[in-house]
């Protein structure tokens, strides 16, 4: 079964001043809407399907409840002490529930799938089902899956419908760059979970490859020159490509844009 990557998490404090400065920088980025029964809303950036969605708690008590569910986004978040930053990657499929079942198999706690709803901002309603699994000696959280209700065309056709897609803008996903302890253990554990190809050794990192988007895992001494010196396992950057445009980087706490031409 092949898994696509599907989105990016960059937990901030204001989705609204992300979506501007975005905006300013050509990065096109939309309202997205509530999640009501986490207590969270967020921001949209676009590419192709792939996207990398900002988020912030608007309910803290609704997000305390969502909290509890082990291994998922809001698990993570509270359990990093509500950093900011990027958090998770999430994966996408379209057999959740066979998926489930192999996980199980293979000795992982299985929570889901469970169905999700958000609101945009237009009252219309996105559905899909979520799954979160993990096992309770891991160093890193693994990625979550995501089976969306409608399928890629239908979705691809609703995003440049509503704006959310731009076709004038010439920016894709390339790659999501994770800081690990010992990342060829953690690699080896992503490729056999994750039903991956081999992985590549680059002088600086180790790298996986899904269909649509590359994970490159960094050890301690080559992530700390690239993130300032945080030292959180986990997502710290995104590479996008634009070729419309002049090398550029845009630093936020605990998450790095890097733009590529």
């Amino acid at each position: 079964m092949t898994l696509f990557f599907d989105h990016l998490v960059h937990q901030v404090q204001s989705p609204e001043n992300m979506k501007v400065f975005l905006n300013k920088r050509h990065i096109h980025t939309v309202n997205g809407g509530q999640h009501t029964m986490w207590g969270t809303y967020n921001t949209l950036s676009y590419f192709g399907l792939s996207y990398i969605e900002q988020i912030a708690i608007y309910d803290h008590a609704l997000f305390e409840e969502a909290a509890k569910l082990p291994y998922s986004l809001h698990y993570t978040f509270k359990q990093d002490n509500e950093r900011y930053g990027f958090s998770r990657i999430a994966l996408r499929t379209t057999n959740i529930e066979e998926e489930a079942q192999r996980l199980s198999a293979l000795g992982f706690e299985v929570y889901g799938p469970d169905v999700c709803s958000r609101t945009r901002p237009d009252g219309s309603v996105v559905e899909w089902k979520l799954l979160h699994f993990g096992k309770q000696e891991q160093e890193i959280d693994f990625p979550f899956f995501i089976e969306w209700a409608d399928s890629d065309e239908k979705r691809k056709e609703q995003l440049k419908a509503s704006g959310a897609l731009k076709a004038t803008q010439n920016i894709s996903m390339e790659s999501v760059q994770f800081y690990v302890q010992d990342a060829l253990t953690t690699v080896k554990e992503w490729q056999e979970v994750l039903q991956l190809s081999e992985p590549e050794a680059h002088t600086a990192f180790v790298s996986l490859h899904l269909p649509n988007i590359r994970l490159d895992f960094y050890e301690e001494a080559a992530a700390t020159k690239m993130m300032l010196g945080r030292k959180c396992e986990g997502p710290f950057g995104v590479t996008l490509r634009d070729t419309d445009r002049t090398k550029e980087t845009l630093i936020f706490p605990g998450a790095f844009y890097w733009l590529n031409p």
